[in-house]
């Protein structure tokens, strides 16, 4: 919920949804740590005491509130604006919650009951709750609640959990007091030392122990008094406690086990998620699955039973790490349906691995606190690494692959051989051999497409590694040797790549620069000209296209391709905007390469709204693109989030305004909204018209923008462009770079008519059927094609 209510004004970008990851995480850190160090110094009956009040006092901070102040500089400082805004809104509550898990159940130690000397089956049940309102908020809260309404549900249920909490507690004065005077009594009357399970070790060496004091009592004196002394003596056991504490803390060797085993899988559930974002959508809703998959193996693993704990997870684990770094970097097969799950799963298999691990390791009661503060301290690092480290020293998303790398290495170092025979120098040398005539086979056979090589040797590779893993188990060493020239090979292969150009990388996702054909080699032999070398260079984001540019000499003008071919929509607009110099002052949210900057003209002003810097120092680069370069209209760009920059703009003052900020697979919801089309239809001229960009390959954008202009009583045509259609085929265009597209203009009905007459412009199909989205709500699954 506070990720979806931020994620506007940073551009809907997967790196949100990240940093609020880290930052929950820190939270959680924490929230663990005051756990651990209130226990250990105050005790549980005094503990729960102040952990109460703490939870009461932050009703002062309900209803929740979040804070969006400063977003117009949001862009200059993405990561600090939004943890800003997360710490002041949120950050006391979440606090508050996290330290929950491991208080109750260490006060649930203090209980007496049966099971209670293993009480981390708590930590299953909630990751449970966590998981169900995981899976409840795409499904069933944000469909049917608007967010003010979700804010005001959170803190009620906040208030819930608080009498929750003080019920727990209740039971623990009770049942602990019991439990310890019985124990002490029965201690007392019987001449035996009173000790707790965890007070034994400090207390066998202590003269002074409870156990000395107790033969002291005179039985006779009454109840009365036996209940006094028993009290005293109560408190002087909890002090006890308290001192063996110091005695049961994890070594650093431990710590450093615990930490690491909490590190791995966090890092390839964050990797996973940015993969994921990148290729589906900018939505909430639909990066939830790694996330749920992350909690379903901590319930699993952590649940009674050691059923999931005693299942070698290595044996399934290695090979699809494997084979997911064959899809990722070789792109073996381009089916989202099919790698996405062979992502998850090896991801799955991960946390699987690692968590049963750490389940299996779990330490006494006494350690319970600081066992959890070095799993969320690995989970940080993930984090922090993921989130911070990564987008600085790598331009791709190479995390992923040092994070599988990683899984794989230790599980090779930490898993038990299945027959552990000797593992010979000679095996040794036949293994290495083999993997070293795959690397080298590139340079043996001269293949002049070396990227095609590497990309077929690598699956070679892939399937003899799952070979030697699965038939010659004693060669469970021989995985590390493997994967480094697996992993070199992969990242050969990239570098030997000749299409790519340029690989940068932001904030805001990762941006590449690709060549479509080499030098003196074109695409369509139809377009082969004496002496012209044709290539074609592509922006893509992610896997969304942005942009084609034609580069030739001079001799020839470049025509803009992609989504934006004259033949298509766009241009029938600008050609109805030369009606009389109809459009002066233009605004286009969304840069791409800057292919709309090639119909400027020199009476025209373009104002380029883009939230990433990274697009405009590429858009702006003749080396990549020129659209820009070569405009004759006069240029301008506003870097910032296009709703906040927008707010600065005069009212009436754009005569076009084109939002093309959502094409492809991005959907910004917060630039679809009725307050976003009201601020968008203030901006332009009452003679003014809007232009809508929404081709999607996952969702139906049209009856949004139909209910929205319905709402606001707005004009408006759709036209669905297939160059496939066009009656006549232009030499100057290679019909391989157009795309198929989807427009929506709005406004002045008089420019409307004029593209209904001249242009394939239609009437919008009625969309009653469909909610209303505002900033309040979105109904994201309504509008998703179920294919």
């Amino acid at each position: 919920m506070v990720g979806k209510i931020l994620l506007p004004y940073l551009g809907g970008v997967p790196a949100v949804w990240t940093i609020c990851m880290l930052f929950f995480q820190f939270a959680l850190l924490a929230g663990y740590v005051y756990a651990e160090k209130s226990v250990r110094y105050l005790g549980c009956q005094r503990q729960s005491i102040l952990h109460l009040l703490l939870m009461t006092g932050a009703f002062t901070l309900l209803p929740l509130d979040i804070n969006t102040s400063g977003a117009g500089a949001a862009v200059n400082s993405p990561t600090g604006w939004l943890i800003a805004r997360l710490a002041g809104s949120i950050g006391i509550l979440f606090f508050m919650i996290s330290a929950n898990a491991p208080l109750l159940q260490r006060y649930y130690s203090e209980t007496g009951q049966n099971d209670s000397a293993d009480p981390y089956f708590l930590y299953a049940a909630s990751n449970v709750g966590s998981l169900l309102a995981l899976l409840l908020y795409p499904f069933a809260f944000e469909p049917l609640l608007r967010l003010s309404q979700q804010r005001v549900l959170w803190s009620a249920l906040y208030v819930v959990q608080t009498l929750l909490v003080l019920t727990c507690c209740m039971l623990l004065w009770k049942n602990s007091g019991k439990n310890k005077a019985g124990a002490v009594a029965a201690n007392a009357l019987n001449g035996a030392p009173a000790r707790s399970a965890e007070s034994e070790v400090s207390a066998a060496g202590n003269c002074e122990s409870i156990s000395c004091k107790a033969n002291q009592v005179d039985c006779s004196s009454g109840v009365a008094d036996i209940d006094a002394f028993i009290e005293s003596l109560a408190k002087e056991e909890q002090q006890e406690e308290l001192r063996a504490h110091d005695h049961t803390r994890p070594t650093w060797k431990t710590a450093f086990y615990w930490c690491l085993l909490g590190f791995v899988p966090c890092s390839a559930m964050l990797s996973v998620t940015t993969h994921m974002a990148t290729d589906i959508a900018s939505a909430p809703m639909l990066w939830v699955i790694p996330l749920a998959l992350y909690l379903v193996s901590f319930i699993m693993v952590f649940a009674r039973g050691d059923y999931w704990r005693r299942i070698r997870w290595e044996r399934y684990m290695f090979p699809m790490v494997v084979l997911a770094m064959m899809f990722y970097k070789f792109r073996i097969v381009e089916r989202t349906w099919l790698t996405i799950p062979l992502h998850l799963l090896a991801m799955f298999l991960v946390c699987m691995y690692f968590h049963g691990r750490l389940a299996a390791d779990r330490p006494p009661v006494a350690q319970l606190n600081s066992y959890f503060v070095w799993m969320s301290a690995g989970g940080i690092l993930g984090g922090i690494f993921n989130g911070l480290l990564a987008p600085m020293m790598f331009s791709t998303q190479s995390e992923y692959i040092l994070t599988l790398l990683a899984a794989a290495f230790l599980c090779s170092f930490m898993a038990t051989s299945y027959y552990d025979p000797e593992y010979t120098l000679a095996r040794r040398i036949v293994v290495c051999a083999l993997f070293m005539s795959f690397l080298l086979l590139p340079g043996w056979l001269k293949e002049e497409n070396l990227s095609k090589l590497l990309s077929e040797s690598g699956m070679f590779m892939t399937f003899m590694s799952l070979l030697l893993i699965y038939v010659f188990n004693s060669f469970r060493k021989a995985a590390a040797p493997l994967l480094i020239i697996i992993a070199l090979t992969a990242f050969l292969q990239s570098s030997a790549d000749p299409r790519l150009v340029l690989v940068d990388r932001s904030f805001f996702g990762i941006l590449r620069v690709t060549r479509l054909a080499n030098d003196g080699e074109v695409v369509d032999p139809d377009l082969k000209i004496e002496g012209v070398k044709d290539i074609f260079y592509c922006l893509s984001h992610g896997t969304t296209l942005h942009g084609v540019e034609r580069k030739v000499d001079n001799m020839r003008m470049s025509y803009p391709l992609a989504y934006y071919a004259r033949e298509g929509p766009v241009g029938s607009v600008f050609r109805v905007g030369q009606i009389n110099r109809a459009f002066k002052n233009i605004g286009i949210v969304g840069l791409g390469c800057g292919t709309l900057a090639w119909y400027g003209r020199a009476w025209q002003s373009f104002d380029f709204f883009e939230i990433d810097p990274k697009v405009v120092e590429i858009a702006t680069n003749p080396d990549y693109f020129t659209f820009l370069h070569n405009s004759k209209a006069s240029i301008r760009h506003i870097i910032g989030d296009a709703r906040v920059s927008l707010q600065n703009v005069p009212d009436n003052f754009y005569d076009l305004l084109i939002i093309d900020a959502y094409s492809s697979d991005a959907v910004p919801v917060h630039l679809m909204t009725l307050e976003a089309v009201e601020l968008y239809r203030a901006k332009i001229k009452h003679d003014g018209l809007l232009l809508f960009h929404i081709s999607s390959r996952f969702f139906k954008l049209s009856p949004v923008l139909k209910r929205i202009c319905d709402e606001l009583e707005i004009a408006s045509l759709r036209s669905f462009d297939d160059p496939s259609t066009y009656s006549t085929r232009y030499d100057w265009y290679d019909f391989d770079q157009l795309c198929r597209s989807d427009w929506i203009a709005a406004g002045n009905p008089q420019h409307l008519e004029s593209l209904k007459l001249y242009a394939r412009w239609d009437e919008v199909a009625p969309a009653s059927g469909y909610s209303l989205w505002t900033d309040d709500y979105a109904n994201l699954l309504q509008v998703y094609l179920w294919r």
